[in-house]
């Protein structure tokens, strides 16, 4: 009798531990989002510590995905996206290109958190720099300038991306990025990728993205009638999808000209960021005879080439500064 009620009680106590182990496990698990063994490994190593366990996780994320990282470095990467973000008083934004090896691993959630918190790093470091005398401030990161800069939790952000690697099995690369900061010089920064981001991530990305620097003139005598037709959000934002799609080589130089006379004339289209076809159905040889100009200001506007851009820009009331102009991929 006594060795049954023995027995008895082994068995509860045995199946209360399992119980502990198992919720510690799923939550481990849900924490980190680690593969179940690993977990289980981890708790058996830290005697069930939830806090110990998950720091062991990460360091043994670290230590592999080095190891896949250096094994995989020489693999190349012509996918991945472009990324941006603008500080909300528009001032401060930074552009950043981030690779792989697949255009299926581009779209993977694991790959879009790097590229997160890349984007957030460089948007604090553009916070960071000041903007010159009557000017703006515009700093140009390389790969090895973004591999050591300090990401979340610390760690650099070479150490986030070969986390990645890892988690991954794919080569990545920060190929590059750009910082913008206007504060206290009464510029702007407006920004747009194409195709529009789906991932709802604060943090735009697309295979192209554009920044645009402007200054709104105060003197509304200046502003023609037309800038009651659309807010300057809207208009803006066209600016970007015209940067996108002509890929100006500078700035130019503000002319009011003649509208430009075209054999067909085309209505004024309605902007729509997820709509490929304005920028992916631009006849070459329409785009080779008629915008000829390198000029952002002299060249047709992509929404309506019966007008320039810069008939536009004053219609709104807009000077255009500068632009940055990415790519994926591009050489």
């Amino acid at each position: 009798m006594l060795r049954s009620l023995t027995l008895i009680r082994g068995i509860h106590i045995s199946s209360t531990n399992w119980s502990s182990t198992k919720a510690q496990l799923l939550k481990l698990r849900k924490k980190t989002g680690y593969p179940f063994d690993s977990c289980k490994k981890a708790l058996q190593l830290n005697d069930n510590s939830l806090e110990k366990s998950e720091a062991w996780l990460k360091e043994e994320a670290q230590r592999l995905g080095w190891a896949k990282a250096n094994k995989l470095a020489n693999r190349a990467t012509a996918q991945g996206v472009i990324a941006f973000a603008i500080d909300s008083q528009k001032e401060v934004a930074t552009m950043v290109e981030v690779n792989c090896e697949t255009d299926f691993v581009a779209r993977n959630k694991c790959f879009h958190s790097v590229v997160e918190v890349v984007t957030s790093s460089c948007l604090d470091f553009a916070k960071q720099q000041k903007a010159l005398e009557n000017s703006f401030s515009k700093v140009n990161l390389k790969s090895g300038d973004l591999m050591e800069l300090s990401g979340a939790e610390g760690k650099s952000l070479a150490d986030h991306v070969a986390v990645t690697i890892g988690n991954l099995g794919e080569n990545v690369t920060l190929r590059r990025a750009t910082c913008l900061n206007t504060r206290d010089t009464g510029l702007n920064i407006m920004g747009l990728t194409h195709p529009a981001n789906p991932t709802g991530s604060q943090f735009l990305s697309g295979k192209y993205g554009s920044l645009l620097i402007y200054r709104k003139q105060l003197d509304s005598e200046k502003i023609n009638q037309r800038s009651m037709e659309s807010s300057h959000d809207e208009i803006l934002r066209q600016m970007c999808q015209h940067v996108i799609g002509m890929n100006p080589k500078s700035v130019g130089v503000l002319s009011i000209q003649e509208p430009i006379k075209s054999q067909e004339v085309v209505p004024a289209k309605t902007f729509n960021e997820n709509d490929d076809s304005s920028l992916d159905n631009i006849d070459e040889k329409q785009s080779e005879s008629e915008f000829e100009e390198d000029g952002m200001l002299e060249q047709a506007f992509l929404l309506d080439p019966s007008i320039t851009v810069g008939q536009v820009a004053t219609d709104y009331g807009i000077d255009i500064l500068d632009f940055v102009r990415y790519e994926c991929g591009e050489t």
